[in-house]
């Protein structure tokens, strides 16, 4: 079938009055080969696109149809494997489903921006859900990690993803400025069906320069910060990953572990799941271990994980990496000074929950800093908002900030924090007493510290 490089090619050659043979002698190219590409029966390579047009002075014509058709030929097809035996987030399955529905339906570019805790699987369910996919974007998927939280070093520089997205779809030149480059890869998928899959993002910053604005086009973005810019910028939607539901835990390790085993200790299970904080992470390097000792009961991997050492025993004897402190020390060491501060003092409260005005009290500074702390830390979970003014972080974050404070606060920092605290509390109970019984007589209170009173 006769291809408009085909068809160009034979129009040029005979123009030029050139049989087959002649020309052949001149690119250097065999006779029977430039007879099945002049009929659409073979696909030209750029060099000999570019030997054609030199020879029969084709003014870059024929170069410019051959990359056309390149680009169109190829099919990028970066995602990384699924994980294996991935199990639950069927809500989250089902709201990307929607979505790109949606923007099947209403002729609108699907962006989403799925953000959650360290640990909390983003990275796998966005593979699980774009190999799904897959087969919606016939132009193909691009896929990149942007190591906004890596332990490899700086953030991907969106210069080089843009290079490396171009030369997959088949553009051999690329401009040296950002904002052409940006311009170039829009240019390039504009008529296509690509799925553009940019994870573990540092900023909306870094994410800008790589979105796409046609509607055929899908970005998936993830990132461990709630990317509100992209919002803002782009109307992304935003999907926010928590921690696993306890069944969903439960039938993780029943698929790595194994049903007959989780089964036949039930409640050792659920402790093991809870414990590990329903993260999938955590999930998966527990169920690791107990596959590598078939003869460890669940319950012995239960009470490990009940003591101060469980951020250690959630780690992979494999890879350094794959541990959970590792994991939690990419999101902390993002952290400006005082809002690591805030973070650690955090872990000296003995509860998940804890209210806006006790954190003050902690961390000793006055309410409307503190909620700005807070919210920082919301900003990349390490702590999540449940309602006005009120806060949790789950127990292995909790453990992961006490480790942090006894590592960089001394005895006397930490004291003065709790005692911070209690003042605060014997404060407000003596508020509430006089407040429910005005009338009651109670023995004066001792000044509280200066920087409990808020």
């Amino acid at each position: 079938m006769s291809t408009q490089f085909s068809t160009a090619l034979r129009n040029f050659r005979t123009q030029r009055g050139l049989s087959l043979r002649q020309f052949s002698q001149v690119v250097h190219y065999s006779p029977g080969w430039l007879s099945r590409i002049e009929r659409g029966q073979a696909a030209p390579t750029l060099a000999l696109a570019r030997s054609c047009d030199d020879a029969l002075t084709a003014g870059g014509k024929l170069l410019e149809l051959a990359r056309l058709e390149t680009r169109s030929r190829l099919r990028p097809a970066q995602l990384p494997s699924a994980v294996a035996g991935f199990v639950g987030r069927t809500d989250a399955l089902r709201e990307l489903d929607d979505a790109l529905a949606d923007a099947e339906r209403t002729g609108k570019a699907l962006m989403v921006a799925i953000d959650g805790p360290p640990g909390a699987g983003k990275t796998a369910l966005t593979i699980q859900w774009a190999q799904r996919a897959a087969s919606r974007f016939t132009g193909g998927v691009l896929f990149t990690d942007l190591q906004g939280h890596s332990h490899q070093g700086r953030p991907a520089d969106p210069m080089q993803v843009l290079e490396d997205f171009l030369a997959a779809l088949g553009t051999e030149t690329v401009p040296d400025e950002l904002e052409a480059r940006s311009a170039l890869f829009r240019t390039v998928v504009a008529d296509r069906h690509v799925l553009v899959v940019l994870d573990n993002a540092i900023n909306s910053q870094q994410v800008k320069p790589l979105l796409v604005g046609s509607a055929s086009c899908a970005v998936i973005v993830t990132s461990r910060r709630r990317l509100t810019g992209l919002g803002v910028i782009a109307g992304a939607q935003r999907l926010s990953l928590a921690p696993m539901g306890p069944q969903e835990s439960i039938e993780l390790l029943r698929g790595a572990v194994g049903a007959k085993r989780v089964d036949a200790e039930p409640d050792a299970a659920r402790a093991v799941a809870l414990r590990c904080a329903h993260l999938p992470l955590a999930l998966r390097i527990t169920a690791e271990r107990l596959a590598t000792h078939p003869r460890w009961p669940l319950s012995h991997v239960a009470d490990e994980l009940s003591g101060a050492g469980r951020l250690d025993a959630l780690a992979d004897r494999d890879d350094d990496n794959l541990a959970v402190r590792k994991v939690f020390d990419l999101s902390y060491e993002t952290l400006d000074g005082d809002t690591a501060r805030a973070f650690r003092l955090l872990g000296l409260y003995p509860g998940g929950r804890i209210s806006a005005a006790a954190a003050a009290a902690l961390t000793g500074h006055p309410l409307a800093r503190t909620r700005d702390l807070l919210d920082r830390l919301v900003a990349v979970h390490l702590v999540e908002e449940t309602g006005l003014d009120r806060y949790w972080m789950h127990d292995l974050l909790r453990d992961y900030a006490a480790d942090r404070a006894a590592a960089h606060e001394s005895d006397a920092e930490r004291f003065t924090a709790v005692h911070r605290l209690t003042s605060w509390y014997t404060l407000s109970v003596d508020a509430a007493n006089i407040a429910l019984a005005p009338q009651r007589e109670v023995p004066p209170l001792e000044p509280p510290p200066p920087e409990s009173r808020h």
